[in-house]
């Protein structure tokens, strides 16, 4: 996946006002938050909050407002918060099923995981958990999952994004 640390050391130099980091940044966080709001939100909506997310991950960046945490936190902490706003304003969620057949928790692993392409500790870092903890919560998601009326609904619904 993203070698250890590399986020992070792009924002350490995006922060400093180098350029060339700021644009390598963006450019190797934006897939991730485009893929996560096209998993939870309608395809109408998702890349207007995959921006905003954006914009809001930059800005951090930038005012050197979040230098606290890891960058994998504040990327997912960023884009949870355009997700909620654009289901607070009503848009419909995306293929995914509704957060009432997955816990929080378990629906945020299963879209970092298999959908984004966190590996386990990225996952971990992203969510401040351990990676003991994100694989529990990932085989629990997938045993729910499998519990579903259709045989096919982790395919219909990993694939319709």
């Amino acid at each position: 996946m993203l070698k250890e640390g590399s986020l992070d050391g792009l924002a350490t130099a995006a922060r400093s006002g180098n350029h060339e980091s700021m644009a390598s940044l963006y450019a190797a966080f934006r897939p991730m938050v485009v893929l996560r709001c096209r998993a939870e939100l309608d395809r109408a909506v998702s890349d207007s909050a995959a921006d905003a997310a954006c914009v809001a991950v930059l800005t951090a960046v930038c005012d050197g407002s979040e230098t606290n945490q890891p960058f994998l936190r504040l990327l997912y902490a960023s884009t949870s918060v355009a997700i909620a706003r654009a289901v607070s304003d009503g848009f419909a969620v995306g293929p995914l099923p509704p957060p009432t057949t997955l816990p929080v928790v378990e629906r945020d692993v299963l879209v970092l995981r298999l959908i984004v392409g966190l590996d386990n500790e990225e996952t971990a870092i992203s969510l401040a958990r351990t990676t003991d903890q994100v694989s529990l919560d990932l085989h629990r998601a997938l045993q729910r999952l499998r519990k579903l009326p259709s045989p096919n609904a982790i395919r219909e619904m990993l694939v319709s994004t």
